[in-house]
């Protein structure tokens, strides 16, 4: 791996965003952030994020419409919704790879980020290996 890994994070209430930011940044990551779900999209689709952290409730599209189209342009990069509310719509969950409470104390917090990317960086050398057979193949 080359560099520190790359956060887009996603919340549309200034304080959450700008204090989500600046924990991940003293836990040594790069963070791109956006305030509303059509921004997300566009900031994931310009830059190569290895994680996503999705406020559930966003302006113009939620989170879960967000992380739908944030998966059919890059299934590899893991996704999580965060909510303060315990209980949303399971079908809206199906795009994420994971569900974080807001209300998560910030070591399980951290905890679940280092794990989310701990999985992009494990199956990344097999992308990798099955991208260029593709290549040599063709």
């Amino acid at each position: 791996m080359t560099g520190k890994p790359l956060i887009l994070c996603v919340d549309d209430a200034p304080s959450m965003l700008q204090g989500r930011k600046m924990l991940l940044e003293a836990a040594g990551y790069r963070v791109l952030t956006a305030a509303g779900g059509i921004e997300a999209v566009r900031v994931f689709l310009w830059n190569s994020v290895d994680l996503v952290l999705l406020d559930y409730h966003l302006p113009e599209i939620n989170g879960a419409a967000a992380a739908a189209r944030m998966k059919d342009a890059k299934p590899d990069v893991p996704i999580a919704i965060l909510s303060s509310d315990e209980c949303l719509p399971p079908g809206d969950l199906e795009t994420a790879d994971c569900f974080i409470s807001k209300s998560e104390p910030i070591v399980s917090f951290l905890e679940q980020v280092d794990y989310l990317l701990s999985l992009r960086f494990l199956f990344r050398p097999l992308d990798t290996l099955i991208a260029r057979k593709s290549r040599k193949a063709a």
